[in-house]
């Protein structure tokens, strides 16, 4: 409300060509209070004196020689064009025409001469009154936009798209996390509703019509609220926590509020701290080349290349199958490096989309692509002071090979959307289990770049290279699973064994590992028996080879199958004390078969059927 006293601090402007009037009206202002009064005779002085003052009210007189009153009533209309200023015109003339006129060019309120002096203070004081209310009211508006900008600016700072309505289900309020998610600035340049943004943006998740149903529910009840989780369609696959919320004051419902939260950021956090944690444990443990087991000739051969290799930041390529250990060699290098405080980071290739390995490698700047609310380093960035383990490198794009060639000639990177170049110090090691000469000759893989990654090639031997490894193996996973399950496989049967011996491994070591892993779930007994192996390696006919076999030097010192045959069951019963059900696992044959062996061989008792 207004004071008294706001009324008298006005500020008040009087042009008039005459004198005599202009001072009384200054007498009789002055003597009710009002303070700030300035007047001019000269109609041509006015609009520098209303530039100097600004008044909050303007008496003007039409008829005044040079520029007359409508001229002066225009200039100042012009001058307050944005606001509103009240304009009391004091004329001696009766004139509906000129009234009008004045009207029209911005006059609020006429007064006639000679001036009623309570007349003039009323209809003054009304005008002042709109004046000061209105000024009042732009300073509020004013002040409620900056509060207005700085709120927008805190939702937008959240990330999370954020969105309100109205009980109309009139869209209110849209955050720019809100307009970026949903690709939608241009769709709301006009008033929408629920409905509208609704049919526009259902589409681009992955259960449309689900959504579309669940959102339509919510607004049918005002008072309802629903919390569920949403995944967006695209190549990211992003996973949105959605919140819809009543807006209350008091018992009122306002409208409602929606909420999305990108819960992939969540996730990544989590995968984020897990690999802290994996990380970390492998920095607690002494990583050094005996980490490797083999004792193989193949394996010594793979250790003297990893020794060489460990003294310099030269770019190694380690070429191996599927399984072989090839990030485990990777690490070790690493580990027993010069960088070996530096982070390790190894990176799959292969596992990362096409239109996301770029970001992934090398890092995004906040809006690059749909969906980039915020800068990210890349991989690279992330190994700056260590080493990046680039696995499956055969599968990169060709247009990815070249940006990742000048990142090993320059050593600097630019992330997506950036222009700014990041030096990088990092030694890079490579890996795959592809042919990269073929892949050059067949124009999949540049020969530039193999150049530079093959300087120091480090072949990892097959395990079917290496089968007198396999035994170590064996007793470092046996003990591994037995240690983490409780079960009690000690050893392995001499028949098991054998099984694993004869195997290809097309898996390799992987593929040992998950044998010996399932084969100790299973076990009940001490001794892990054949028939604990996966099937695969059951049905595998044996390796016929010099060793095998013994490589008898005469005819006359070969044993015949027959006897052969009654030696390993004889061998199988020892080995599992006389058990019958795991003597016939040991073999890889039933039970019904196995007893009549064992009549066939005399090794029955007469009890037994």
């Amino acid at each position: 409300m207004l004071t008294p006293e706001d009324l008298l601090g006005a500020r008040i402007l009087i042009v008039d060509d005459e004198p005599d009037i202009v001072e009384v009206l200054r007498f009789k202002l002055a003597a009710e209070g009002y303070r700030h009064i300035r007047s001019t005779s000269t109609s041509s002085e006015a609009l520098g004196l209303y530039r100097e003052c600004k008044p909050d009210l303007v008496f003007c007189d039409l008829r005044m020689p040079g520029m007359d009153g409508f001229q002066v009533i225009e200039a100042l209309s012009a001058e307050e064009a944005t606001g509103y200023l009240p304009l009391l015109v004091m004329t001696a003339a009766d004139d509906p025409d000129s009234r009008l006129r004045a009207f029209g060019l911005g006059a609020k309120d006429f007064i006639s001469k000679p001036l009623n002096f309570p007349e003039v203070v009323v209809r003054m004081r009304n005008l002042l009154q709109v004046r000061l209310l209105y000024n009042r009211l732009t300073e509020s508006n004013t002040d409620l936009g900056h509060v207005t900008r700085r709120l927008e600016a805190v939702l937008d700072a959240t990330g999370d798209a954020i969105a309100m309505y109205d009980n109309g289900e009139r869209l209110v309020f849209a955050n720019q996390p809100y307009r970026d998610v949903f690709d939608i600035d241009e769709f709301l340049n006009e008033p929408r509703t629920a409905q509208e943004v609704r049919s526009y943006i259902r589409d681009r998740f992955q259960e449309a019509e689900m959504f579309a149903t669940s959102d339509a529910a919510v607004f049918s009840d005002p008072t309802a609220a629903l919390e569920d989780v949403v995944e967006l369609r695209g190549p990211e696959r992003r996973l949105l926590y959605r919140v819809k919320a009543p807006v209350r004051e008091g018992d009122d419902v306002l409208g409602q509020l929606v909420v999305y939260r990108d819960a992939s950021k969540d996730a990544e956090i989590e995968e984020a701290k897990a690999e802290v944690l994996r990380l970390r444990a492998v920095l607690e443990e002494e990583i050094t080349f005996d980490s490797i087991i083999g004792q193989s000739r193949a394996m010594r051969e793979m250790f003297v290349l990893m020794l060489q290799a460990q003294d310099s930041d030269i770019t190694v390529l380690i070429q191996g199958e599927s399984g072989t250990g090839k990030e485990l060699v990777a690490r070790a290098v690493h580990y027993q490096s010069q960088r070996s405080r530096g982070p390790f980071v190894a990176v799959n290739a292969a596992a990362i989309p096409d239109t996301l390995i770029e970001s992934e490698l090398f890092g995004h700047e906040r809006g690059a692509f749909t969906g980039a609310t915020d800068k990210r380093a890349g991989r690279f960035e992330q190994a700056d002071g260590g080493t990046i383990f680039l696995d499956e490198i055969g599968e990169m794009d060709v247009q990815l090979q070249t940006k990742l060639l000048r990142v090993l000639q320059e050593r600097e990177i630019s992330r997506v959307g950036g222009t700014a170049t990041i030096p990088v110090d990092v030694r890079v090691i490579v890996a795959t289990n592809q042919d990269l000469d073929a892949a050059v000759r067949a124009g999949t893989f540049r020969e530039d770049l193999f150049y530079r990654i093959a300087a120091f090639p480090i072949p990892v031997p097959p395990l079917r290279e290496r089968r007198e490894d396999i035994p170590l193996l064996v007793e470092y996973f046996l003990t591994k699973f037995r240690e983490q399950t409780g079960k009690p496989a000690q050893t392995v049967s001499p028949g098991a064994l054998q099984r694993l011996l004869d195997h290809d491994w097309p898996g390799n070591v992987r593929e040992l590992e998950n044998a010996i892993q399932r084969a100790v779930l299973l076990e009940q007994s001490e001794t892990v028996q054949a028939g604990s192996l996966p099937a695969a390696m059951l049905s595998d006919r044996p390796r016929v080879t010099a060793e095998s076999v013994g490589a008898p030097m005469s005819v006359g010192e070969i044993v015949p199958l027959e006897e052969l045959e009654r030696r390993a069951v004889l061998a199988a019963l020892q080995a599992t004390d006389n058990n019958v059900t795991q003597t016939a696992q040991a073999l890889g044959i039933n039970r019904a078969t196995l007893y009549r062996k064992l009549k066939r061989y005399g090794l029955a008792d007469d009890d037994e059927e």
